[in-house]
């Protein structure tokens, strides 16, 4: 049978098929969502967060094929949040299953890759660091994706108490393939120990697609106004 005598076929036995097999159709499309990962960099923290569409809800998130994380790293099986402090820049590839909480779970599996390639990567161009009361600094994002997207970029510093302060705010189209400029901050900020963070947020509207980035530094003291 040819693939389009096949597809009408397929779609007129959905047609056909009882309402009550309309949940059903819709449990089974359980799949990952994230489109790969970022590289890693040694030495700083790294956090992504693993996500997945349809099936029921709550998640479990599981390695697979005997796969492991580069050292460093770890996935909470319950958030789907890849964490840690990698000790190496190598880039990697691991194999990860998703499974909802039907019974029997539906599961759904996927390569993810992590590599300077990746759809969206944030790097520090002038790592965060203290002049007199001021936390300075410099990132750029770079688009590996064939899209343009529609990305915001924010860099935040948070104190002992949870205190956040915007240090930058960017929202703009980064085509395909193109970096931004440097984006810097030098801000003044109460005396304190400091968390650095930059978060990017990219999405491709007519493709439902969303990408992200992450990067920390820690140990930024505050100790003079």
């Amino acid at each position: 049978m040819r693939r389009t005598a096949a597809a009408v076929c397929f779609f007129a036995l959905l047609c056909a098929a009882p309402i009550g097999s309309a949940q059903a159709r819709r449990r089974q499309a359980l799949q990952i969502i994230t489109p790969a990962l970022p590289a890693p960099v040694a030495g700083e923290k790294y956090d992504v967060q693993l996500r997945a569409t349809g099936g029921h809800p709550p998640y479990r998130w599981t390695l697979q094929g005997g796969a492991a994380l580069p050292p460093g790293l770890t996935l909470d099986p319950i958030s789907g949040r890849i964490t840690g402090t990698p000790e190496s820049s190598d880039e990697f590839s691991v194999l990860v299953e998703v499974a909802d909480s039907a019974e029997p779970p539906l599961t759904h599996r996927k390569l993810l890759v992590a590599q300077n390639g990746a759809p969206l990567t944030v790097r520090w161009t002038i790592r965060p660091h203290i002049v007199a009361n001021n936390i300075a600094g410099a990132v750029r994002v770079s688009n590996g994706s064939h899209d343009t997207v529609d990305m915001t970029v924010i860099v935040m510093a948070v104190n002992e108490n949870g205190r956040a302060t915007a240090l930058r705010y960017e929202r703009l189209n980064l085509p395909p393939g193109k970096e931004t400029p440097d984006l810097t901050f030098d801000v003044a900020l109460p005396v304190g120990q400091y968390v650095a963070h930059v978060d990017a947020v990219g999405e491709v509207a007519d493709k439902k697609a969303i990408y992200r980035d992450r990067r920390e530094v820690d140990g930024l003291i505050v100790q003079s106004q």
